[in-house]
Parts: structure tokens; C-alpha cells; sequence
């Protein structure tokens, strides 16, 4: 992932292009009157989300959950700030952003050189990597057992980049987690790289014997995650920085990260 997940400059003209045509994934929020700018104080702030779990995603009452979505409340609720919620597929979530649809994207979202010609990210706010995932019955124990093969990756997303490098007989594209994980068990697909992190999450709230997670496993993209807000939003970048400072102080910085299967290997100072 993303890894988790990257956005290719192409990808992010098309879509960002599409998203002001369409307003797409709901009306003006957000943006232009939150998050701050020109000195003002930051009073609400709208984060961008795919609502994938266990990274940032939205439950019965609308509010944010999730690894990223607790940081970001927790944050918030030291800031004083009222938080709310711009879902959208993931590839669409930079073009959001520089839309005006929301103020920063908070999920998940790979730190790469790509996406930071876009956008500016925070500091780190924990470290992760893909997962191979394959049916309940395959042999596979390693990623170059997946070359030539069929190979699943989500839409929008550098796991596109690895597929690519094992030579596959077909790449099928999907847009979302579930589908990924979906594609795998109806053996659509004899692999998908996505997050770890989430098929683990998924595994663990739904055990099912018909897909299975390589381990051991080393990934292709080590990542750092950090949110990502518009260039010209200094001002929310250095609050949304000095908060994670706060936060990765206090012990509920490891509390959110165990409670969604983390460890201190994903920590970062």
C-alpha cells in the first residue's frame, strides 16, 4: 500500500479535473471555509477518506474511526477543532483536496515523492507495509512465487508499480479493499498486494480459512504515513504537526496503534 496507495500525476489531473465538474462524493464542504488560512484560527476541519478499515472510516453515527481517524481526533479534540467527514474513493482524495472538497487527507497515505509535488505532509505518523495475500490453498511463500501469475491491486494505488515488476499474465484492477480481498477468496485473482494492516484487521473481525496472508513476508514499499493538506495551507500544516507532537507523547499514541493490531515496529518518534 502505499505503497498504501499512490496516486500518479496522471491520475490526479483526470480526477481532480473531474471532481470540479462533478462535485463528486457530495457538496462543498470543508476547505475553503475550514481549516484555516490567511491567519485565521482553525475552527472545524473536513478530512478526506476511502472509509477503508482499520486506517480511517466512518462508523453509524458518521464519526471518524480507526488508526488515522483517532490521531486525527485525538488532535482535534487538543485543537478544539470539530471534525468532519469527506468520503471518496481513495485516488480521488488529493484531487479533493486541492478541490477545495476538504481540508487534508487522513489515511493512510504513503509519504512519496509523487504525491508531495501535490501536496506538503505532516511529520510521520506511523510506519507500514503491504501485505501478499493469497487463497487459502495456494503454495506461494514469496513474492517472486507471484511472477507471471494474475495478480489483483486496488485502483489508485503504487501496489500498480510492484504488480508491474513481477511480469504478470494480467493485472485486474479493483476499487476498493473489500473487493481485493473478495477477488482473492472467489479466485478471481492468485494474489493481491494491499495493507497489511488491513487484511489483518479483516481477518481478525471476519475469520475466513479461504484467503491467508504470506508470513514471513518483507515488503516492496516500507512506508511512512503522514497527512496530506493543499501547498498553500501552511498554517493547518504546522497545527496538524505540533498536535502529532502532542500526541506521539502521550501513551494513547501506542494504545491507538495496538488496538487496531499495530506494534511498536509501526511507531516512529
Amino acid at each position: 500500500m502505499n505503497s498504501r496507495r499512490a496516486l500518479t500525476s496522471f491520475a490526479a489531473g483526470a480526477l481532480g479535473i473531474a471532481l470540479t465538474l462533478t462535485a463528486c462524493g457530495g457538496g462543498d464542504s470543508g476547505g475553503s471555509e475550514g481549516g484555516g488560512g490567511d491567519g485565521e484560527a482553525i475552527e472545524s476541519i473536513t478530512i478526506a477518506t476511502s472509509n477503508d478499515a482499520p486506517f480511517s472510516f466512518t462508523d453509524d453515527a458518521g464519526d471518524l474511526q480507526g488508526i488515522d481517524g483517532e490521531m486525527i481526533n485525538w488532535i482535534a479534540d487538543k485543537k478544539g477543532w470539530e471534525v468532519e467527514v469527506f468520503v471518496s474513493e481513495f485516488a480521488t482524495l488529493i484531487p479533493a483536496i486541492k478541490a477545495g472538497k476538504a481540508d487534508a487527507v487522513v489515511d493512510a497515505m504513503y509519504i512519496t515523492d509523487v504525491r508531495k509535488e501535490e501536496v506538503n505532509f505532516t511529520d510521520t505518523w506511523y510506519q507500514q507495509g503491504e501485505g501478499m495475500v493469497v487463497p487459502g490453498d495456494s503454495t506461494m511463500t514469496s513474492r517472486d512465487d507471484a511472477k507471471g501469475t494474475v495478480i489483483g491491486v486496488q485502483t489508485g494505488t503504487t501496489f500498480i508499480e510492484l504488480a508491474e515488476s513481477l511480469e504478470p499474465e494480467e493485472i485486474k484492477y479493483f476499487d476498493s479493499q473489500a473487493a481485493l480481498l473478495t477477488a482473492v477468496e472467489n479466485k478471481q485473482v492468485d494474489v493481491v498486494f494491499t495493507d497489511a494492516a488491513v487484511v489483518a484487521y479483516s481477518l481478525v473481525q471476519n475469520p475466513n480459512d479461504a484467503i491467508k496472508i504470506v508470513d514471513p513476508y518483507e515488503p516492496y514499499f516500507p512506508g511512512l504515513i503522514g497527512a496530506a493538506v493543499p501547498k498553500e495551507n501552511t498554517q493547518l500544516l504546522e497545527e496538524l504537526n505540533s498536535g502529532l507532537a502532542e500526541l506521539k507523547a502521550s501513551p494513547d499514541y501506542m494504545e491507538i496503534l495496538t488496538k487496531y493490531g499495530l506494534t511498536e515496529s509501526n511507531a516512529v518518534d
